[in-house]
């Protein structure tokens, strides 16, 4: 997994999972791309968010994340 471990990603998950239910929402995961700078100005993060949210269930799984970080 890169050189990145699986706690640091927990972690940065966790950061950002604002209410703790061990998933990132759509809100929660602008707040992610805003805290990586990573956002372009009229950018909408659904587009983003929706190809992340692999099984379609509105949120962001650990599991989804981890892969998504792997394919980055």
């Amino acid at each position: 997994m890169s050189d990145v471990s699986e706690q640091e990603l927990r972690e940065n998950f966790d950061h950002f999972d604002r209410n703790g239910d061990g998933k990132i929402e759509l809100k929660e995961f602008a707040a992610l791309l805003e805290g990586l700078d990573a956002l372009e100005p009229g950018e909408d993060p659904q587009v983003g968010f929706q190809a992340i949210d692999s099984d379609g269930s509105g949120v962001v799984e650990f599991d989804e994340f981890v892969a998504w970080f792997q394919d980055r």
